[in-house]
């Protein structure tokens, strides 16, 4: 997990390499002081300022990679000196090949192979939290907010001053960091630090405080920085108000009353920060403005499980580290499951509204959101955050030109509580966390759909012993919803808890219920550290109940799951072979009847050569035994045994033209269904200001029980559709950038996105836990079909009288996203912006996958196009 983090800083997107035998691990023992600077020094990149004169030196770096412990290839120093104001830092990174620094221009925050250098204040000397900067050879600033000793936020923007310069003795590098982006008690008591170097063209790693791979630990590790004296950190104020304007175009009708061709669109907003102490802040936002944000990825969902989307929103982003109430384990299924999912906030409104013409808002509007973070002398960290979004309506015209409105959305509240202490030097944490959503419903036509109430908490325990090397985590919730009996009974059969399941003995809907609870706990127990084995257990248990979706995010409960795991990696290097491991899972899952599902393990390997090219793959057994959602709410289906294989290669990053490729195999043998799919990536750095990144995608297969819809009969009864899907996706992701100074970039990005699904052999379910797959479902015939237009009509008995219908399930959808966004950071914090986005979409009712007939039809397809211009000014008080 280390190695995450020092690359987040040092811009290196490359798997572990080297470590030290244990017993020559190095102390924990570097000290460094920092003085008041005595005189003026100028953020230039050239260390020759009066006020540098007398600042101590600190040096002696320590190689991680590739040869941990050896002598660093290059010295580097290192000096550290502060007013009232700011901390400085100047790095003095020795080469005696100046001409081989790499000095990559490109936008702020982002990876690359170039020379860096970067700085970790551990203000608080909670050695659980660090605020990292860091500069490269060209200039170009990163910051990184490092929280839980190993955890890292990227998102984070600090307002600070750096620059570069590369002389005939190597390069150097400036820090300017006003005290006000830093957190810190006022006793006077001695900071933790942390200064780094990456060497571009040799990928060699140096670090001042050393920091072995194989014990865990990053903040923890840091060396002390004495002398800081006498600082206050006063009521800092940070005003970023902002103003956009611009047009956007989309299809008109000339009929429609509520658009026209070309809408003006403006907006001001605020965002506002103070510091109410030297470790407590607040931060508020008045009508935020999300223009710049690059577009979700288009994908084409066939589950029943709701997609999630990164957060992308600067306010919820930026610094949320003590808000994150994480419920999920691993990467698989349910790793993004959470408490608190803040794109709930401002997200496109419930309800809709029908009629020839329609004005819909896209999204909620929020009319302010604020959250108050910070830690406590005690050790103590806590945030508070509130958010309020508008009620929305909707409008429409009916085919006899009458209009009418209706409210799709309601005045809402969200809000949430979080606490965490540090215990044991941070080697211990306990925390707890409540969300709350309240709605005002009455009136809205929406009380039947939405809860009025909801209310979830959580309790958590992270724990290290043994020198650190081992670790126990639990975290236990609990969530409370409430609403009209309606609602509460469209939340027991909704597909996350299935309640009406006629074959789960344990569930039952209650029609009279007003409010539903449940809980989970999710633990595990592992080895951390060590030269070489990593192994330990865990589970996640959730009752039927459970749900957490107003604020947060997860998909079906009622289940258990139990898993074990285990890894040998060898990061010691060899003539060829730099570092490599492998792993093992196995795991058990089922529901809290209980009754088993199914069980399944991998097996999986990386290694990383002493080119710095990387290879993985694995393969593995998912022995599924029944899908208790398979139906979408009627019996549990039988299933089948479906393996995996899958792999990948990287070359080295550091090379102008770099690539990846990636691929995925799936084979359910009694089905006879198979899918596949490949994702690649080449980079390409034409010269060291511009940069082009193309990524194709591409996936095919046919599954044989894809759900079609629930159709019900003229008497009442149900019937689950079902059809063998041939499905097929492709994508292609461009990004580019062309970057001319450190504060001034252009960037691009664009997806153009085709999916097709055909649907063959429509049945509906039968015995669905028969043994035999075939035995499971009632193939139609084919003078039981009748298609008209998009409707299948179903004649059951043949008779001539159809007896119920279903959609017509198969779909062509083609799209294309683009943005270009033009960004100038004409001073600290402060920056403008013209974007254009551009949006084409259409679809079909044909599965056929044809990409030359699709892409030319996306090409004729009707265009959505928005320009804006956008300005923000940071304001330090």
């Amino acid at each position: 997990m280390t190695i995450r983090i020092l690359l987040a800083l040092l811009v290196l997107a490359s798997p572990a390499i080297a470590a030290a035998d244990d017993s020559a691990a190095p102390a924990r023992d570097r000290s460094t002081r920092a003085v008041r600077k005595s005189g003026a020094i100028t953020v230039d990149g050239h260390l020759d300022d009066a006020g540098w004169r007398d600042v101590p030196v600190a040096s002696d770096f320590w190689q991680r990679s590739p040869k941990e412990g050896a002598p660093p290839g290059h010295a580097t120093e290192f000096q550290i000196a502060y007013d009232d104001r700011a901390l400085y830092v100047a790095v003095r990174a020795h080469d005696d090949q100046p001409d081989a620094i790499r000095r990559l221009l490109h936008r702020r925050d982002q990876e690359s192979s170039a020379d860096w250098v970067g700085v970790m204040i551990d203000s608080y000397h909670d050695r659980r939290t660090a605020f990292g900067f860091a500069l490269n050879a060209a200039g170009v600033q990163r910051d990184v907010l490092m929280y839980d000793d190993t955890s890292e936020d990227g998102s984070w923007d600090a307002v600070w001053a750096g620059a570069s310069a590369v002389d005939a003795r190597g390069w150097t590098a400036e820090f300017r960091i006003p005290l006000g982006q830093l957190r810190f008690a006022e006793d006077d008591q001695p900071w933790g630090v942390q200064v780094m170097r990456f060497v571009g063209r040799t990928g060699e790693q140096d670090m001042w405080s050393p920091s072995p791979r194989n014990e865990p630990g990053f903040v923890s590790r840091f060396g002390a920085l004495e002398g800081v004296r006498g600082l206050r950190g006063g009521r800092r104020i940070e005003l970023l108000p902002y103003v956009t304007g611009g047009l956007g175009r989309a299809p008109h009708d000339a009929g429609d009353p509520f658009h026209d061709a070309v809408d003006p669109r403006i907006g001001v907003g605020l965002d506002a920060k103070l510091g109410l102490t030297s470790a407590v802040t607040a931060a508020v936002t008045i009508n935020p403005d999300f223009g710049q944000v690059e577009a979700d990825p288009s994908q084409v969902n066939l589950t029943a499980n709701e997609t999630y989307f990164a957060e992308k929103r600067p306010f919820f982003v930026e610094g949320t580290e003590i808000f994150q109430v994480g419920l999920g384990q691993g990467d698989g299924p349910g790793s993004t499951d959470t408490l608190f999912y803040s794109r709930r906030i401002g997200a496109a409104p419930y309800g809709d509204i029908d009629g020839v013409y329609t004005e819909v808002p896209t999204g909620t509007t929020i009319y302010g959101a604020a959250k108050i973070s910070g830690k406590t002398a005690g050790g103590w960290s806590f945030g508070v955050l509130d958010a309020v979004t508008a009620e929305e309506r909707a409008a429409a015209v009916d085919e006899a030109g009458q209009r009418r409105h209706a409210v799709v959305e309601p005045l809402t509240n969200y809000g949430l509580v979080r606490l965490k202490k540090d215990l044991r030097a941070g080697a211990t944490t306990v925390g707890a966390a409540v969300t709350s959503v309240t709605r005002r419903l009455d009136g809205t036509g929406l009380e039947d759909e939405l809860h009025d109430q909801a209310v979830t908490g959580g309790l958590q325990l992270s724990h290290r012993f043994r020198d650190d090397t081992w670790n126990l985590g639990v975290r236990t919730f609990g969530s409370w919803v409430h609403g009209s009996a309606d609602a509460i009974t469209a939340t027991q059969t909704d597909f996350r808890h299935l309640y009406q399941r006629p074959d789960a003995d344990h569930l039952a809907v209650d029609p009279t219920r007003t409010s539903l609870s449940g809980a989970g706990v999710v633990w595990d127990l592992g080895k951390v550290g060590g030269k070489h084995w990593r192994y330990g257990v865990g589970g996640d248990v959730r009752t039927a109940g459970f749900e957490a979706n107003d604020l947060g995010f997860h998909g079906p409960v009622d289940g258990a799951v139990q898993f074990a795991y285990g890894s040998y990696q060898d990061n010691e290097p060899g003539d060829d072979v730099l570092s490599w491991r492998v792993n093992t899972n196995a795991w058990v899952y089922g529901n809290t009847a209980p009754e088993l599902f199914g069980y399944g393990g991998n097996v999986n390997g990386h290694v990383q050569f002493t080119s710095f090219w990387d290879v993985f793959g694995g393969v593995g057994l998912d022995n599924n035994m029944i899908d208790a959602g398979g139906t979408r709410g009627g019996p549990a289906l039988r299933t089948d045994p479906v393996g995996h294989v899958f792999g990948g290669v990287s070359s080295d990053g550091r090379k102008r033209v770099s690539f990846s490729a990636n691929f995925g195999l799936h084979r359910n043998w009694a089905a006879d269904d198979w899918n596949s799919g490949f994702e690649g990536g080449l980079n390409v750095q034409a010269r060291s200001n511009i940069e082009v990144f193309v990524g194709p995608t591409f996936a095919t297969g046919a599954t044989h029980d894809q759900f079609v819809e629930e159709a019900v009969d003229d008497a009442g009864a149900s019937h689950y559709v079902f059809g063998r899907i041939e499905q097929n996706t492709a994508a292609l992701t461009v990004r580019g950038a062309w970057t001319f100074t450190p504060h001034l970039s252009l960037q691009f990005y664009a997806q153009p996105f085709v999916a097709t699904g055909a649907y063959r052999e429509l049945k509906q379910a039968g015995a669905t836990r028969a043994a035999a797959h075939d035995a499971r479902y009632l193939p139609y015939r084919a003078d039981q079909l009748t298609r008209m237009d998009d409707v299948y009509f179903v004649d059951q008995d043949r008779d001539g009288a159809p007896e119920y219908a279903f959609g017509v399930p198969d779909f062509d959808v083609r799209e294309v996203r683009s943005t270009f966004v033009l960004r100038w950071e004409f001073r600290p914090g402060s920056s403008a912006f013209v974007i254009w986005s551009h949006g084409q979409s259409d679809s079909v009712t044909d599965g056929r996958f044809a990409l030359g007939r699709d892409l030319a039809a996306l090409v004729r397809a009707p265009s959505d196009d928005v320009v804006m211009v956008k300005a923000n000014y940071w304001l330090g008080l």
